[in-house]
Order: structure tokens, then sequence, then C-alpha cells
């Protein structure tokens, strides 16, 4: 009873926390007596990760992976979640993944992430039990179950929360591509993966994004003049503009070079599938979607929830109207609602806390 209670107060004030912060910038939060950065050796490489300790008895260690911003560990959401999760007891260990950074989609990122938390578990002084949680939004989600789930690394994570993730990469790049209301951001970054794939004029077109990315990024409005993207095309011919606008505005163009890419992309799209990666998946997996999410829909991880419970996997699911994609930030609007998310992190809690140890 004393632990469920704990849990749920854990849960509470990390919502809490998370609906109360202000935008305190990511310096102030990273230069907190909690918090140093440094670079740790993962397979001869070195990875740049943010060190939270506990300010309150030690908890657990979580690792918490950031999604696809080239922001990274720096993303104001990423950081105010380990700065809230280190003030409930919790080490968090937030390390910056380049390849995810780059908005690259690849399969090898899997691999990248068991390294890192293989790493991390097995230090005696970071994780004394030796067992750790994992936390991650968006793409990073699903990757993290994936990488959860092989041999070297499967009995050593008790609990992974994905929020927002995908199942199969497949069908949310084709929604991307396609839909009208789909995310532009989540847009730009499966365009950036496919054009070097199937265009001749990749790097005219890779300008373009990278500039809408840009503007995305410091929500500067797409249709203003000045912003990066516009710049970018005040520069070019006006040949060259047409080609650029047919590849962000013509649907149909863009279903023409993913049916074009997937001849090249068929074994990563393959590798991607989550459901046929984690069959071995030990650890209970608490997954948190938004409602209306416009990168990855909530069919997402409503689909993928039944494909874990049908392979009898330990698992949680809330899909709640309060949560953007990716984001941390819960709206306090309706306490049913809540509650619901308020038991889904007190469970994840309980199966990732060893308080004591």
């Amino acid at each position: 009873m004393i632990i469920m209670l704990h849990s749920v107060w854990q849960a509470s004030q990390i919502l809490w926390s998370l609906h109360t912060q202000e935008s305190s910038s990511c310096k102030e939060i990273t230069k907190n007596k909690y918090c140093r950065s440094y670079d740790i050796d993962v397979q001869g490489l070195p990875i740049q990760v943010d060190h939270y300790d506990p300010s309150t008895q030690y908890a657990g260690t979580v690792v918490v992976i950031h999604g696809m911003s080239p922001k990274g560990k720096q993303d104001h959401r990423v950081s105010e979640l380990c700065f809230a999760l280190s003030k409930v007891g919790y080490r968090v260990m937030a390390p910056d993944i380049e390849s995810i950074k780059q908005l690259i989609i690849c399969p090898s990122q899997i691999d990248t992430i068991a390294d890192f938390l293989y790493k991390i578990a097995t230090d005696e002084k970071l994780t004394p039990s030796g067992k750790i949680g994992v936390l991650a939004p968006s793409f990073s989600g699903a990757m993290c179950l994936a990488a959860a789930s092989l041999p070297s690394i499967k009995d050593r994570v008790t609990a992974v929360c994905a929020i927002g993730a995908f199942t199969e990469v497949e069908s949310v790049m084709a929604y991307l591509l396609r839909n009208g209301a789909a995310d532009p951001y989540g847009r730009f970054i499966v365009l950036k993966k496919i054009v070097p794939l199937v265009c001749s004029e990749s790097g005219l077109f890779q300008g373009a994004l990278d500039a809408a990315i840009q503007d995305n990024l410091n929500e500067i409005d797409f249709d203003e003049l000045t912003n990066a993207y516009n710049l970018y095309l005040s520069s070019l011919t006006e040949s060259n503009r047409q080609k650029i606008r047919r590849l962000f505005y013509d649907v149909l163009y863009r279903e023409e070079l993913f049916a074009s890419s997937k001849l090249v992309l068929s074994e990563e799209l393959k590798a991607l599938d989550i459901v046929h990666r984690i069959d071995d998946l030990s650890a209970k997996v608490f997954l948190l979607h938004g409602f209306a999410d416009s990168v990855i829909p909530c069919q997402q991880s409503e689909r993928l929830y039944q494909e874990l419970k049908a392979l009898n996997k330990s698992a949680e699911l809330v899909i709640t109207p309060f949560l953007s994609h990716g984001d941390t930030q819960i709206r306090l609007s309706q306490l049913p609602d809540m509650a619901r998310i308020v038991q889904g992190f007190a469970s994840y809690f309980r199966s990732i806390s060893h308080a004591g140890v």
C-alpha cells in the first residue's frame, strides 16, 4: 500500500510539475545543481549525456531518449521532464543520439540505443540494482521498445514509457505524405529521408526542407515572407522554385516519390516494423498518446497495445485529448482523464523504482 501511494504521489508530482513549469530555458535547467553534462564512452564512441541526480531519496535510474529534433536532449520538453523526474527521486540519464538529432530514420538507431542502455544499466554507480526504466517520445519511443527486446539488455529494462510511438513506420510515412491535416514537421522529416534516394536534384530540395524545418522549430509561420524557407526560395530561379513548390504542395507527386523510394527502403521498412521486434520484450510497457496527434496518429499506439497483449506482454494504454505529439505537457482540464494518466504513470514508476538499494 505504501509503495502504491508513493508511486501515485510521484506520478501526480510529475504531471503537476510539468503543467506548472514556466518556460525556463534549457540552460537554466541543466545548470541546476542536480544536473551535469559529460561524455560517456559507448562502444568506442563518445555520447554526450545530461546526468540529473535525484533531489530526494534515490528511487531508481531512468534513461530518457529525446525525439527527432536538432535540439536533442536540449529540447525544453525533454529537459523539463528530466528535471521533474529527478525531483521525485530518479537519477536521469539523457543522451544525445546524433542520428536522431539529424532527423534520420534508420534501424541502426535501435542498436545505438540498446548499447547506451546497457552502458547505464551495468554501471554500478549509476544503477546499483542493474535495472533501469526507459522513457521516450515519438519515433524514439518505438525504437526503445525494439532496443529493450534485444538479448543484451532485455533483462535489465523493467519498464518502457513510450509517448506518441509508432507500430510500423511505413504507414506513418504514408500518412504524413498524403494527409493534408498531418503535421508539416513530420512531413519534412520523411521527405528528407526519401528525397536523396529518388530525386536527381536532392540538394535543391534538401535546402528547402532544412529551411522549412528551421522555421518550424523557431515557431515562425510558414507563410511569413522573411522566414528561412521564403528567403531560400528568393535565391532561386523561378524554375527551381516551381520544383520545390511541387514537392511541398503536390500530394500525388509525393506519393510517386514514396512509391519509388520503397523499392530502396524495403529492408529498412521491414526492420522498423516494431511488432516483429518485441517477441522477447520482458519490460512492462506504458503507452501514452495524444488523441489528435497529427504526426503519429493515436491508432498506432492502439494497434501496438493490441499486439503487445496478443503476445501476453504487460502493457497499459492511455489515449488522451490533452497531449500534443511527443509533448510532456499535460493540460489539466478533466479529472477522469487525468486519473487514468496518473494511474498509468504510477504503475510505470512502481516497475522502475528501487528505493533503498
